[in-house]
């Protein structure tokens, strides 16, 4: 069987990886120009940040665990019961992941047509990138529903993916020159901020005396900012930012991140998202809320399920 799958974020990964490992033959395309989705991180100022999820969080001998402990053993830091980081970045397991998978990258799908007994993936120039005979979308909730939309196999669950409910986040990224932090939430978070992350905890260095930082809003200020400039945001809750962190003088630097579809609430029931017989399944947040270990599991249970046609959950 050969599959297509949307999206290389965690999620994504897992399910290609499990297909794989069953010995099916899987492409996967991702919109952006690197793999992770919300595992995501980036280099500032000689530093990294995770401005995705703050943490990987699993309990014990779940599957998520033993990917970390197969993969990556002696890359983490231990960041409580169930809580680890990597130094390098969130980013690092995505790309552990993706070893040995067969990634596009920057490569937007737009349409699933059928063709010739499967199914097309169509770019949004109308061009193809193959025709397979299942494909995995691990997108978030509106764009699975626009593209399952524009699919041979759309039904009710169109409208019922439209109908998930995102918290978005807005969070500002600073270099601040404060004393190093020994924990990653040493401070205790001033409105609009409902958390702030000292980077530094993560096995990362200051350079130069600077500590990283990332304060995320509040839901619903994220959702009053979300289309606001980043100067105007910079400039408004910088002070308040300094006050929480007992910082003084002008940050070293800051950035402003926004994630339009940060995290889901509640999830969607997947026997409405995933009828039996589907051939296009859904995995990811839009049915796993409880956490990037559920996330993940959706992604092996999508897997499964299309070779043996067990639950998607």
């Amino acid at each position: 069987m050969r599959v297509g799958i949307v999206g290389a974020g965690l999620s994504g990964l897992a399910a290609a990886r499990e297909l794989i490992a069953g010995g099916h033959e899987v492409v996967v395309i991702e919109k952006s120009r690197g793999v992770g989705g919300r595992l995501a991180a980036r280099r500032i100022a000689g530093t990294v940040v995770d401005h995705g999820a703050p943490l990987l969080e699993f309990s014990h001998g779940s599957p998520l665990a033993e990917l970390v402990r197969s993969l990556a053993p002696d890359e983490v830091v231990q960041m409580g019961p169930g809580a680890i980081a990597f130094p390098s970045g969130a980013t690092r397991l995505a790309k552990l992941m993706a070893h040995g998978v067969d990634v596009v990258l920057g490569v937007r799908i737009a349409a699933l047509r059928a063709a010739r007994g499967g199914i097309e993936l169509a770019g949004e120039q109308g061009n193809t990138h193959g025709v397979v005979d299942a494909v995995v979308i691990s997108a978030p909730a509106p764009q699975a529903a626009d593209l399952l939309q524009r699919s041979p196999e759309a039904g009710d669950r169109v409208a019922a993916l439209r109908g998930a409910v995102y918290d978005p986040a807005v969070m500002i990224l600073a270099g601040l020159r404060i004393d190093t932090p020994e924990s990653l939430d040493p401070f205790a978070p001033i409105a609009p901020f409902v958390r702030i992350t000292a980077e530094s905890a993560k096995g990362r260095d200051p350079v130069d005396g600077v500590v990283p930082i990332v304060a995320r809003l509040t839901p619903g200020v994220s959702a009053d900012l979300l289309e606001a400039a980043d100067a105007d945001i910079l400039a408004d809750l910088s002070p308040q930012l300094l006050a929480s962190c007992g910082a003084t003088g002008e940050p070293a630097w800051a950035q402003v991140k926004r994630w339009r579809y940060a995290t889901v609430p509640a999830s969607l029931d997947q026997r409405v998202v995933n009828p039996e017989g589907a051939r296009i399944v859904v995995c990811g947040d839009t049915i796993a809320a409880g956490g990037l270990a559920d996330v993940y599991e959706s992604g092996l249970a999508v897997a499964r399920y299309l070779v043996g046609g067990a639950s998607t959950r």
